[in-house]
């Protein structure tokens, strides 16, 4: 269902989960891979840094989220819980089986059917989908060798574990949520 012709804008926080152990203990499954010490580390300065600005992370005008929503993977789900206790347990963290090993589109559908009422969510996920999302949702530039663009940028950052990409959704609801409605706000990795 659209909604009216008045935009307003919402943010999307692209959260690629902490490093992780290249095994789970005692022969489990991919999904029970749990983070390393680097990966804690990283997940809780992230969530230090996002609770103790007045700017988050320097980005003007950019709420802080209201939301985390994540796979359901224990290292997906350590990093967000990470994160929202190191923001001061302000950030509340629903996780779902169906975003472990969820391709771009059923990532997205998640993202319409975020709640009206939150203004920006981050979403804790796995790499390749979480940069997959972030290259649909951003602006196609004119130019595709212009290394200034959005895209651009993205990739030249690169997205290591514990990466963020924050987007500007020009959006009147997150059910509007298409490819090319957004604007990269800020790309940042490790150290926090």
């Amino acid at each position: 269902m659209a909604t009216s012709g008045k935009r307003s804008v919402r943010h999307l926080w692209l959260l690629r989960h902490g490093k992780a152990a290249s095994d789970a203990p005692w022969g489990g499954s991919d999904k029970e891979r749990p983070l390393t010490a680097r990966g804690r580390r990283d997940a809780t300065a992230l969530g230090a840094r996002l609770a103790g600005e007045q700017a988050v992370l320097g980005l003007e005008g950019v709420p802080r989220p209201d939301l985390a929503i994540c796979s359901a993977a224990i290292r997906t789900r350590h990093t967000a819980d990470l994160v929202a206790e190191a923001m001061g347990g302000r950030l509340p963290v629903d996780a779902y089986q169906a975003l472990y090993g969820a391709d771009p589109d059923l990532f997205l559908q998640y993202v319409r059917e975020i709640d009206e009422g939150v203004r920006s969510a981050l979403f804790v996920g796995h790499n390749p989908t979480v940069f997959e999302v972030a290259w649909l949702l951003l602006q196609e530039p004119a130019h595709s060798d212009d290394p200034t663009t959005d895209r651009a940028v993205l990739e030249t950052r690169g997205f290591p574990t514990c990466a963020l990409a924050v987007l500007t959704l020009d959006v009147g609801a997150w059910e509007d949520v298409v490819h090319g409605c957004a604007d990269l706000a800020g790309v940042f990795k490790p150290p926090y």
